[in-house]
């Protein structure tokens, strides 16, 4: 598997998260297959791949609340295999659905979680600084059933983080929210990323993998790579070229020689070629995306062409 990591600048390299061939089956289903990769400390690390690739089973198990069937992973040190209720006190969980009690007030929500974990004036202390550094306060109030999405994302994972924990697990926060939803929940993100927990986030919008330290592709259970972004897309420009051209049929420019493939894009068309394959007459070079990088990286292991 393909990894590109030249450091991301500010981050420590003590290892938060760490997964060695991990595996998990139901039945005759491998759902995750030999998975291995590192988080580090106060590093936003994206999972990034479409519904059913995998990204739940192997967050359920990096959180200790699913056996894997075979490897093994670590929380801070901490074997998920082994000691997976010693896992669950070390990190934090939102779920794709906001993993809100609805006939809780706001308040109420985050006291019930603080409660599994500490006790008498720290507890208060964080549910009041959770309240301040999430801009819940306004809110406190109110029952969690009554806020909008963005709202009760944002007291999500404020729940999730409220005691502290080393690593926090979000797992399609800003699912069915608006773009300026979205933003604030990254913004929450890393800001808790900064105050030094690890957060490990699955996705499946191609965009938002930008916004990660590093992300790994997840293609049927499989790791197809990891890297930080700028890292993966300049490897897939290394092999490919990028164009938009004006009009002009897409299926006929998907049987030319060196093309890779072709769709229309609006008014215009975009093309992929092999490096070494001439440009289209009268395109325009641009720049691949992410989602050119899941799109190619998952056919070449799917063609058993990645190492």
């Amino acid at each position: 598997m393909p990894r590109f990591f030249e450091g991301v600048a500010g981050l420590s390299l003590a290892v938060r998260v760490r997964t060695e061939r991990l595996e998990r089956r139901f039945g005759h289903l491998l759902a995750v297959a030999g998975v291995s990769f590192e988080v580090y400390e106060g590093e936003v690390f994206g999972l990034l791949g479409p519904n059913g690739a995998g990204k739940t089973t192997l967050v359920r198990m990096l959180s200790g609340v699913l056996a894997p069937t075979a490897g093994d992973a670590s929380i801070d040190g901490v074997s998920v295999a082994r000691r997976p209720e010693l896992v669950k006190e070390l990190i934090g969980y939102a779920t794709q659905e906001a993993s809100v009690y609805p006939f809780l007030t706001v308040r109420e929500n985050l006291e019930f979680r603080t409660a599994m974990y500490l006790r008498g004036a720290a507890a208060g202390r964080a549910v009041a600084d959770a309240l301040s550094r999430f801009g819940l306060e306004e809110v406190a109030g109110r029952r969690a059933g009554v806020l909008s999405g963005g709202w009760r994302q944002r007291l999500s994972i404020a729940q999730a983080v409220v005691h502290g924990p080393r690593v926090a697990f979000l797992d399609e926060p800003t699912s069915g929210l608006d773009p300026l939803a979205r933003r604030t929940v990254w913004e929450l993100v890393y800001a808790e990323a900064e105050r030094g927990m690890s957060a490990v986030v699955t996705t499946h919008y191609m965009d938002e993998a930008e916004r990660c330290h590093r992300v790994g592709l997840i293609h049927r259970g499989r790791l197809v790579a990891v890297g930080e972004p700028r890292e993966l897309k300049a490897a897939v420009a290394r092999e490919y070229r990028f164009y938009a051209l004006a009009g002009g049929d897409a299926a006929g420019w998907r049987g030319r020689e060196g093309v890779v493939d072709a769709w229309r894009r609006g008014a215009a068309l975009r093309i992929i070629t092999r490096a070494d394959a001439p440009a289209p007459p009268g395109a325009v070079r641009e720049e691949p995306t992410m989602e050119d990088v899941f799109v190619l990286m998952t056919r070449k292991e799917e063609a058993g062409e990645l190492e």
